[in-house]
Order: structure tokens, then C-alpha cells, then sequence
């Protein structure tokens, strides 16, 4: 039986239009960081050696991501879906690739902070799997009686690689594999939800 359900927050419960492509063009032009990868491991591949530079490049995407907040959109069904597995008395916890600052503000306005009993951000683990494996630890949850809810492949291959249950949204025409347990909303979801929890 599943006792802890760890969500992802960007694309998962919400949608936030942070504007990548302006992000890229500002870390080149500012910091000479530059790549083909996602924004965290470009980052952290360009600045191994230079914490400040890291650091500066982090804050301006925190910068971003709080900006984009005001055209942030909530999924439909997502604070219902929080809310029916807080009413099943499972332990909820999130693990976001956004700054804290971000995340908590998204949280506030969602009016869903109170029910998280731990949330990880980039500012705690830069790396989903980290995320996962230490919100397992605090729990003291096995992987067997935890569930990861997120929109990616990369939450897919964490939580497997962590050894724990997953369910991925795939909105639109995302890519999965036949060993993924996929829904495509947040209302199918909460209908695969209660057959596990």
C-alpha cells in the first residue's frame, strides 16, 4: 500500500511559461554558458568550477521563473487531486526543478502549500533522482509504499532508478515507453489514484 505520493510541480500541477529561450541567450551573453542540454545540467556543467558564476546564473532563472508566475496556469483537477489523496491520510511531498521562491509562491497561490509535508527544490537537489531518494529518506518510506506523479520521462527513469511506483502525465504528444503507467490529465489521475492508494 502506498503511503507517500511525491508530485512534480511544472507540468504536473501547473503550467509555467518561463521563457526559455530568452534564459539561454541571457547565460550565454552574461556568463559564456552555453549547450544543448536542459538548463540545470548546462549550468552545472559550465560553472564546475566557478560557485559564484553558478550562483548568478541560478538567480536569474529564479528571476524568470517568479515573473512567469503571472501568467501561470493552474491544470484542471490538480488541487482536487492533492486534495483527495490528503483526504486518504497519505503523506504528500513535492520535488520541483524551480527555485524555492518560485515554488512557494506558486504553492501559496494555489492554496495547497499546507498540505505538502516536505518540499524539495532546485536550490535543495539539482537532480530529480536526489530529490526523490532523500524525500524518501525523511519519510523513512520504502520504495515499495511510494509514488512518484510527474509529467516527464526523467521523473519515469528517477523513480525507477529510486525503485518506487510511478504514474506520468503525458499532455499532449510527449514521448513515453511501453513500461510507463501514463494518464493523460490530472482528472484520469485522480480515477487511477484510488485503484493504488
Amino acid at each position: 500500500m502506498i503511503e507517500l505520493v511525491i508530485f512534480d510541480l511544472d507540468g504536473t500541477l501547473i503550467k509555467l511559461p518561463v521563457r526559455y529561450d530568452f534564459l539561454r541567450n541571457e547565460l550565454k551573453d552574461r556568463f559564456g554558458i552555453q549547450g544543448e542540454s536542459f538548463l540545470i545540467p548546462m549550468i552545472l556543467e559550465n560553472t564546475k568550477d566557478n560557485n559564484e558564476i553558478k550562483n548568478q546564473a541560478f538567480d536569474l532563472i529564479c528571476k524568470e521563473e517568479c515573473n512567469a508566475i503571472n501568467d501561470l496556469e493552474i491544470h484542471e483537477g490538480a488541487i482536487e487531486v492533492i486534495k483527495e489523496i490528503h483526504s486518504k491520510n497519505k503523506k504528500i511531498a513535492l520535488v520541483t526543478l524551480q527555485c524555492e521562491r518560485a515554488a512557494n509562491q506558486i504553492l501559496d497561490i494555489m492554496g495547497i502549500k499546507d498540505l505538502f509535508l516536505n518540499i524539495f527544490t532546485r536550490d535543495d537537489y539539482t537532480d530529480r533522482y536526489e530529490q526523490i531518494i532523500n524525500t524518501m529518506k525523511k519519510f523513512d518510506s520504502t520504495a515499495d509504499k511510494t509514488l512518484m506523479i510527474g509529467d516527464r520521462i526523467n521523473d519515469f527513469d528517477s523513480a525507477e532508478k529510486a525503485g518506487c511506483e510511478s504514474i506520468i502525465i503525458r499532455r499532449g504528444d510527449q514521448q513515453g515507453n511501453e513500461r510507463m503507467n501514463w494518464v493523460k490529465d490530472n482528472i484520469e489521475l485522480k480515477k487511477e489514484i484510488q485503484g493504488i492508494l
